[in-house]
């Protein structure tokens, strides 16, 4: 039995979908829409249909993009900046910046359960890629305060400030990417696919 060239649309249309979607549903959606026809008709099955899909595909997107280990990644980003944020306020004489620190810590402690699932989480080539975003932040925090180390001054200028502030961020997050990064299971090539 050949497939009906309304079909052979809607079958393209259904590639928008994550592909773990796809291999599960697309039989059932084309079956779906084949039924739509028969009771609705043509013009009211694609109607629905464009609908259904103008709602459900970035819902599907949105879903596989903020994943529990892209969350948890994010976190661990939005911490690191946190803390970042209070120890450059702090070194620059702001000591409100404790405030940040703290906020950095109770969020961490805050979301402990998050973390720490995802950071057990085997997955193909984190740890390794963890360990080389380490390894980056500590040659540009190197780099930074080789650097800053030469040009200061008598004066505290826009230089100075910026290599202060990427060399402590870098001083900070490279770190936390080591101890995240050992902390990451090896994935068994085998089972992970």
């Amino acid at each position: 039995m050949t497939t009906p060239p309304r079909h052979g649309v809607y079958r393209a249309f259904i590639n928008l979908y994550p592909p773990t979607f796809r291999r599960h549903y697309r039989e059932d959606l084309v079956q779906h829409f084949d039924d739509l026809i028969v009771d609705r008709g043509m013009r009211s099955a694609c109607l629905r249909t464009a609908l259904d899909l103008v709602i459900t595909v970035p819902n599907y997107r949105l879903e596989r993009i903020v994943s529990q280990q892209h969350s948890a990644t994010t976190l661990v980003v939005i911490i690191s900046l946190v803390a970042a944020a209070g120890v450059i306020s702090l070194l620059t004489g702001v000591y409100s910046g404790l405030a940040l620190l703290g906020a950095a810590t109770v969020l961490a402690l805050a979301q402990r359960n998050a973390l720490a699932k995802a950071l057990r989480t085997p997955v193909a080539g984190l740890r390794r890629r963890r360990l080389r975003i380490s390894a980056a932040l500590a040659v540009v925090f190197v780099f930074c305060a080789g650097i800053y180390a030469m040009v200061i001054g008598d004066t505290w200028t826009l230089r100075e400030t910026v290599l202060a502030g990427v060399g402590t961020v870098a001083m900070i997050s490279a770190p936390v990417f080591l101890v995240v990064g050992l902390l990451t299971p090896k994935a068994d090539p085998h089972l992970v696919g």
